[in-house]
């Protein structure tokens, strides 16, 4: 008796704190599907820094040629707050063309229930660009591998509102822009580095 009421302490227990908890949701259920794709950057144009009048700009040429190469888990929030992942519980992995000019790649495809979706979060477990040309930069000429910097602990989270609309029996499609541009131009010449600040930052998601 006592090893049951110890047991079913545990079950209520376990219980309570997985409805406390801010747990993410795992999807594949749904009578809507929700497709994220990547693409190196959407802008089409180059993405030189503002200049003062009369001035040079501060990047001559910002088109960066090359791949890049990356991990990451895709969530998206419910009206009512609760997060579905959209990429199986596990990272998935991705390479995109730098200056977008081959278009996106599919990144996640799930299944979810039909209804409106408000934050999306990605997290990348690695961002790699391997550059096929040099890129000229404020601080010298970027060429080769360049990584971005995780601060030891592995992953760059990127969460951004979104106004999705999911119906019934249809797709809803997340475009997730790398903007490799702007984030290649702030990283090191030389130690090939950009800082994990300068990559979120640069990120952005829309909906569709």
């Amino acid at each position: 008796m006592k090893k049951t009421h110890a047991t079913l302490f545990a079950v209520a227990a376990a219980a309570v704190l997985g409805a406390c908890s801010d747990a993410t949701g795992v999807s594949g259920s749904g009578n809507a599907t929700m497709q994220a794709s990547a693409i190196g950057d959407n802008n089409g144009t180059t993405n030189s820094v503002a200049a003062a009048p009369g001035e040079a700009p501060r990047f001559a040429t910002t088109t960066a040629n090359g791949t890049v190469d990356f991990r990451a888990r895709v969530y998206v929030q419910t009206q009512a707050g609760g997060w579905v992942e959209l990429t199986n519980n596990a990272a998935q992995h991705a390479v995109v063309d730098a200056s977008g000019q081959a278009g996106a790649v599919v990144l996640a495809s799930s299944h979810v229930e039909a209804g409106t979706y408000t934050r999306v979060r990605v997290v990348f477990e690695q961002v790699n660009a391997s550059l096929s040309g040099s890129l000229q930069i404020s601080t010298g000429l970027l060429s080769g591998s360049v990584n971005v910097d995780t601060q030891g602990d592995g992953s760059v989270t990127v969460e951004r509102a979104i106004a999705a609309n999911v119906n019934a029996g249809a797709t809803s499609h997340l475009l997730i822009n790398l903007n490799s541009d702007v984030w290649l131009n702030q990283a090191s010449a030389t130690t090939h580095t950009v800082s994990e600040t300068a990559f979120a930052s640069a990120v952005q998601v829309t909906a569709s």
